[in-house]
Order: C-alpha cells, then structure tokens, then sequence
C-alpha cells in the first residue's frame, strides 16, 4: 500500500466508533516503514497514533484500541 492511500483514510477504533482521518505518517530512514499516523480529531487537534495500535487497514483504517484510550494520551 501507498502512503497517498493512506492518507484521508478514515480510522475506526475497535469499537466502531469514528476517532478521525490520517492526515500524514511518519516514515521512518532506513527501512522506509510507517511508525505513526497522524490522524485529524475534530477541526484543530491531532493524535499520533503508533502503528501498532492498527489492526486492519482496509477501506477504513481499523485499531485496537478504544477511542477514550487515545484521547487520554492527549490530556
């Protein structure tokens, strides 16, 4: 998969509820592999999401964590 694929994707947490879109990943040098997302969360703020909390990465974005996880790193 692209990273252009990617981007705009919506992300779903683990229990179906939408946290947001990927605006941006973070790649890493050497081995060019994706260690974050950047998803948009409402009109100003934006998480950073490891790659390991994704489980599925099909037409939507699919993690496996729950939202309130997520939102509790931002405070």
């Amino acid at each position: 998969m692209y990273i252009t694929e990617i981007i705009g994707k919506m992300v779903i947490d683990k229990n179906a509820n939408t946290v947001g879109k990927v605006v941006d990943a973070n790649v890493t040098f050497p081995g060019w592999e994706v260690k974050h997302l950047l998803v948009k969360i409402g009109f100003i703020k934006k998480l950073n999401i490891e790659i390991d909390k994704v489980d599925k990465m099909g037409d939507k974005i699919i993690l496996n964590v729950a939202k309130n996880e997520l939102l509790k790193v931002m405070l």
